[in-house]
């Protein structure tokens, strides 16, 4: 068996959380548990676990902000394409958990 077929049979840990913050362009969360799901999914990708993360994409939700002179908070939408940094998967997946 190839190192490749190994990984792709092998059992894996499935991580899901609501939201993991991976990386500055990639708008998936909101706050420090997000930063502490994407420090998690980056140890177990460095560790080479049998690893899988799931989480949700929006296109459209999370939002940066900025404070003007007048100290106002102001929204401005955080708009992104996930198909730039993301392969698509589908819909659907079978999983079994123990």
């Amino acid at each position: 068996m190839s190192v490749l077929e190994k990984h792709i049979t092998e059992p894996k840990i499935a991580y899901f959380s609501m939201e993991i913050g991976l990386r500055d362009e990639i708008p998936t969360y909101s706050g420090g548990l997000g930063i502490l799901a994407g420090d998690t999914v980056k140890s177990a990708a460095d560790l080479d676990l049998p690893f899988v993360a799931v989480t949700l994409i929006s296109r459209k939700g999370y939002f940066r902000q900025e404070i003007d002179k007048e100290g106002i908070q102001k929204e401005f939408p955080a708009v992104w394409k996930p198909s730039k940094l993301m392969t698509v998967m589908p819909e659907k997946v079978t999983l079994t958990i123990e």
